[in-house]
């Protein structure tokens, strides 16, 4: 899915495999909702970190529509 990226994303890069903002990505790392390290000024995400957030957020969409149809909303 992201052969094309580092192993080591910028916050650009988020921007990039996400399709959000600059704003909107410093925001997702700034709050901790994607973990992220810090060297020297530069802020970094290694990509299976990344993953691991989109995959996340797939699995609470699934539960959520899961609830809602059990629950007939």
């Amino acid at each position: 899915m992201f052969e094309t990226f580092p192993d080591v994303l910028s916050v650009a890069d988020i921007c990039g495999a996400l399709g959000i903002g600059r704003t909107k990505a410093y925001r997702l790392v700034n709050s901790g909702e994607i973990p992220s390290v810090k060297i020297g000024n530069a802020i970094r995400v290694p990509k299976h970190v990344l993953l691991d957030y989109i995959s996340q957020k797939c699995y609470n969409s699934m539960e959520v529509g899961k609830h809602r149809t059990l629950e007939g909303g």
